[in-house]
């Protein structure tokens, strides 16, 4: 078993986040416990309470990891495609779910144990990420930036739940079409 003075703290919040991610897209979410994280560390428990205070706030710094790949992934990909940016994101969210559903499960299935803001630097990255979409749907909001941001959440949450219902195989018992066939028709009726 480890030491803490073996790694720094910043060293021991990168290895916890990184096993816990390891561990997540192994396991997924509901093989997730700080005694398998503390382990795969080659630590004892009591090392996460210490670095990071609380689960709650270990969780967190999980799920900004995955905002923070999420993110340069899509702000990469945005840059390299022709296609037009709104209708990139809205397959890049579908893209992302299905490659990492254990991933994209945890960021959705998380609930803090004490109901408390969110820290600043996480919500930071949730708006970060919606910023995306925001400059993407600003051409089809007149220019109007709050519109744009009230636009984005509305899509994110239709095509969120159009994502649920493909991943839970719900869409094929009412023989909807396929998942990039309503979420091009939820986008052109939102942009006409």
């Amino acid at each position: 078993m480890a030491r803490r003075s073996d790694h720094s703290r910043e060293e021991l919040k990168d290895l916890a986040v990184r096993k816990g991610l390891e561990i997540i897209d192994k396991n997924g979410f509901s093989g997730f416990s700080a005694r398998g994280i503390a382990k795969a560390m080659g630590y004892t428990v009591g090392t996460l309470y210490h670095v990071f205070g609380d689960l709650d706030q270990y969780m967190l710094h999980i799920n900004a990891q995955i905002l923070d790949d999420w993110h340069e992934e899509l702000r990469r990909g945005l840059k390299r495609t022709k296609k037009d940016p709104l209708r990139y994101l809205a397959q890049g969210y579908i893209d992302f779910a299905r490659a990492h559903y254990d991933r994209w499960t945890m960021l959705f299935e998380f609930k803090m144990a004490k109901p408390t803001p969110l820290p600043d630097w996480y919500t930071e990255k949730m708006t970060r990420l919606f910023r995306l979409v925001e400059n993407a749907i600003l051409p089809h909001s007149d220019g109007d930036l709050r519109k744009a941001r009230q636009d984005a959440k509305v899509l994110w949450a239709g095509i969120h739940g159009i994502c649920v219902l493909s991943l839970s195989g719900k869409l094929d018992i009412v023989g909807a079409e396929k998942t990039e066939v309503l979420v091009n028709s939820l986008l052109d009726k939102y942009t006409a």
